[in-house]
């Protein structure tokens, strides 16, 4: 007899429950014999002793008093005891009607396990305010004028790989859909970056700071524009002599503070301070600010330039 009770007809098992995974185990082995199965299909309209379900189903009674005892200890069946004519004659029964088994967690058990991500082109900004020298690459060729800022809201920026200014912002609006279907408790803005300066120097630093919201995240020092070797996936016709790859950076926001590629370096500024359930977007803003100590320009890298697949990249969690 099983040790487990369903109090309810029509129970629910979690695999991620420890105790609940050891009954949904002894399931699995009672419905994984066809003789068993056969059984419990036997019974799905009466109750029925072992020696009727033995002619029944043509199988020997011994057979049929270790299958139901199988199905007893894994709590799908329940066996009484019913004066016969010899004694005491064993009657089986279904212990349940129905049996839902959740495979995958649900929100309130594993929440912090969850992500979800949106991945927004380098091209697809909302707004940008800049200075020369700027431009715009694509995958197979350049998509403006050099060092013309007015062009930076050409259609064409859409299928911008690789973006660079002096000083100024830029900002991508995500969408906060997924924020109001699910209940959040950080959120994570990953992009590869590097300075800019006229072809490559691995030395030049320039201070890019980060808005959420409008709310400043932190400022972080590039310390140089590289290049002289090809990035992973930067296209064969831009030079080597000129700026080929950056550094991911990942900037994390909970309710503890603020990361920068996991490591916690504020905590006057979290997750419930960014006002995101407030409006139909989240804003993430790039600045290279006119007061900045380093004033080296910045460097965006799109999916198919750099050493990173990956464009801009929003996660909560």
């Amino acid at each position: 007899m099983s040790d487990y009770l369903f109090l309810d007809k029509n129970p629910t098992l979690k695999l991620n429950d420890e105790n609940e995974a050891k009954y949904i185990e002894k399931i699995a082995y009672a419905l994984s014999s066809p003789e068993r199965v056969a059984i419990m299909k036997n019974l799905m309209y009466s109750n029925k002793s072992l020696s009727a379900i033995s002619n029944e189903l043509n199988i020997p009674i011994t057979t049929v008093t270790r299958h139901v005892n199988a199905l007893a200890d894994a709590g799908l069946i329940v066996i009484d005891y019913q004066p016969g004519i010899k004694g005491h004659a064993k009657y089986c029964a279904h212990a349940i009607r129905e049996l839902t088994i959740k495979l995958a967690p649900e929100n309130d058990d594993s929440v912090e396990d969850q992500s979800y991500s949106i991945e927004m082109p380098i091209g697809m900004f909302a707004h940008c305010h800049i200075s020369a020298p700027c431009g715009l690459l694509g995958a197979t060729q350049p998509l403006i004028k050099y060092d013309d800022p007015k062009q930076f809201f050409t259609p064409e920026r859409g299928a911008a790989e690789l973006l660079w200014f002096n000083v100024g912002h830029i900002s991508y609006n995500f969408p906060t859909e997924v924020l109001y279907h699910h209940e959040c408790h950080s959120i994570s803005f990953s992009f590869e970056v590097c300075s800019e300066t006229a072809y490559y120097n691995e030395k030049w630093p320039s201070d890019l700071t980060v808005f959420v919201n409008n709310v400043e995240i932190l400022t972080t020092t590039l310390p140089g524009d590289f290049g002289g070797r090809r990035g992973k996936f930067s296209p064969t016709y831009w030079s080597i002599n000129s700026t080929q790859f950056g550094i991911l950076k990942n900037i994390k926001i909970d309710q503890n503070g603020v990361y920068e590629n996991n490591v916690l370096i504020r905590k006057d500024i979290r997750f419930d301070d960014l006002n995101l359930y407030g409006g139909n977007s989240v804003q993430l803003r790039l600045e290279i600010k006119k007061d900045a100590a380093h004033k080296g320009g910045i460097n965006i890298f799109g999916k198919n330039f750099g050493d990173y697949n990956q464009a801009i990249v929003m996660t909560v969690k």
